[in-house]
C-alpha cells in the first residue's frame, strides 16, 4: 500500500477534518522542526554521507521499534505539504533526511534512495526519496527512476538486476 493513499489521512484532492486537527498539529509542528534540522544537515552534506546515513540509521535501529502504518503515513502526508511553505530549499533530499531522522528518533531504520530519469528528448532529473519497511514515505510515485544509490540493492529481484545490466 503506498503510505500517500492511506486511510490514515485526508483523501487526495481532500481538506483536513476538523478530527484531524490534534494529529496534523503535532505532526506539522514536528515535521517543521525535522525539516529545519534536515535543512542545516542539506548545507554540509556531501553525497557520499548519505550510504553512511544509511548505515548508522540501521544500526541504530532497535529490534522492537515499530512505526504504525499511520504515523508514517502521517509524515509522507506533512513533509510535502510544509516543504511547499517553506522560505527555504526544502526539496526531496531535504525531505528525505528530515523524514529519516524523524523515523531515527523512535529506533526505526530507513533508507535514503537516489534515482535518474533521463526521458527521451527531455533533460536529466535525478530524484531522492525514503524507504521505511520497503514503502515510500517521501519522494511520492517514484516508479520512473532508475535506481543508482541504494544499501539495499542486494534486496531486488534477480530479474531487476538484468534490466540494469541491460541498460548500460
Amino acid at each position: 500500500m503506498n503510505l500517500a493513499q492511506s486511510s490514515h489521512i485526508p483523501a487526495p484532492g481532500r481538506r483536513p477534518k476538523l478530527k484531524d486537527m490534534p494529529w496534523l498539529l503535532r505532526y506539522s509542528t514536528r515535521g517543521l522542526w525535522e525539516l529545519i534540522l534536515a535543512r542545516i544537515v542539506f548545507s554540509r552534506l556531501e553525497a557520499k554521507a548519505i550510504p553512511q546515513r544509511n548505515r548508522i540509521s540501521e544500526r541504530a535501529a532497535s529490534p522492537r521499534s515499530s512505526i504504525t502504518q499511520a504515523k508514517a503515513a502521517r509524515m509522507s502526508y506533512v513533509l510535502p505539504r510544509l516543504s511547499d511553505r517553506l522560505p527555504w530549499r526544502s526539496d526531496c533530499l531535504v525531505q528525505a533526511i528530515a523524514a529519516q531522522n524523524w523515523l531515527s528518533s523512535f529506533g526505526a531504520a530507513s533508507e535514503i534512495q537516489i534515482g535518474v530519469e533521463n526521458p527521451k528528448g527531455g533533460e536529466f532529473s535525478a530524484h531522492a526519496w525514503l524507504l521505511y519497511n520497503k514503502q515510500v514515505v517521501t519522494g511520492g510515485d517514484i516508479d520512473r527512476y532508475d535506481l543508482i544509490l541504494s544499501d539495499s540493492r542486494h534486496d531486488q529481484d534477480p530479474e531487476d538486476d538484468n534490466a540494469v545490466s541491460e541498460r548500460n
